[in-house]
């Protein structure tokens, strides 16, 4: 098996479905139905219960097998960070891309606070959507990019090193007058009747919000996309919600609307991802300053 068939399994067991994690792996359905079946036939275990044609299950094995693959995939993403700063750096000028969030998370100042400090390389911010950043990474236009975990699937972990730099945590938004805005927490069933305002595919919100109502057999009813998070929260009423990242969507609150938690909460990690075989100690150096100063603020 390798690193990749590991994040092929994650992908499965993440969303329950075997076409919807091959899209996200830019995989073909057959392609990664024969990954499964590989995986289970060196194991000698069953991982996966296909008997329910609408929900894929996981065995007790599958179970097991999840949590030792995640600590294998972050186990090789370490090797490879530390590898990095063994490499010569030849850039003259990184540029990285970086989802809206820049200025909720302080990293754009960040940025030009270690630039004014490497003053032989000129660093560049661009913003741009998730799915957007993903493909410029893909195609070279981008040295590297800060996007959320959920937006990463397509980006093999032999391809692209990805670094934590930042927690945050999913969090409904709803009216204070809501009914459900009594509850100090709140179960995605509670949602099955609500409709949903989100910001669009590609956002790295709107997919959690599918893969955590999938979980559950639901469907989420997506009414509403925007790309503005004050455009999102200004449409709310007593019968629609949103879900957003709490730090994001800090600076937009107002008095007229809350948050709460979900009752298993969703954590998501906003990643520095650049190429493997690229990395440098300017990268390494750039990202733990990003951590430092995102742990110190």
């Amino acid at each position: 098996m390798t690193i990749n068939d590991l994040q092929a399994f994650v992908m499965v067991y993440d969303l329950r479905h075997i076409s919807n994690a091959a899209v996200e792996l830019h995989l073909s359905q057959s392609e990664l139905s024969k990954r499964m079946h590989a995986l289970e036939t060196e194991l000698n275990i069953k991982l996966l219960d296909t008997h329910n044609k609408r929900r894929l299950q996981i065995t007790t094995a599958g179970e097991t097998f999840y949590h030792h693959a995640h600590k294998l995939i972050a186990n090789y993403e370490t090797m490879m960070h530390d590898l990095a700063p063994n490499r010569p750096n030849t850039l003259k000028e990184l540029v990285i891309g970086s989802i809206p969030v820049s200025g909720q998370y302080n990293i754009a100042q960040k940025i030009a606070a270690f630039d004014a400090r490497h003053t032989d390389i000129n660093l560049k911010i661009v913003e741009g959507e998730g799915a957007q950043l993903v493909q410029r990474l893909l195609i070279g236009d981008l040295q590297a990019a800060i996007i959320r975990d959920t937006q990463t699937h397509q980006l093999q972990p032999t391809e692209f090193q990805k670094q934590p730099l930042l927690a945050d945590e999913l969090k409904i938004i709803l009216p204070r007058d809501h009914p459900l805005a009594a509850q100090p927490v709140i179960r995605i069933q509670d949602l099955a009747q609500q409709k949903i305002a989100t910001l669009p595919p590609g956002s790295g919100v709107y997919e959690p919000i599918a893969e955590l109502f999938a979980r559950q057999g639901l469907t989420p009813q997506f009414f509403f996309e925007s790309t503005h998070i004050e455009t999102l929260l200004g449409i709310l009423n007593q019968t629609n919600v949103t879900l957003l990242f709490e730090q994001s969507a800090l600076p937009f609150m107002n008095d007229n609307v809350v948050m709460r938690s979900l009752v298993i909460p969703y954590i998501s990690q906003l990643n520095f991802v650049y190429p493997q075989r690229t990395g440098n100690q300017l990268l390494t150096d750039l990202i733990d300053y990003l951590t430092v100063t995102a742990s110190t603020n």
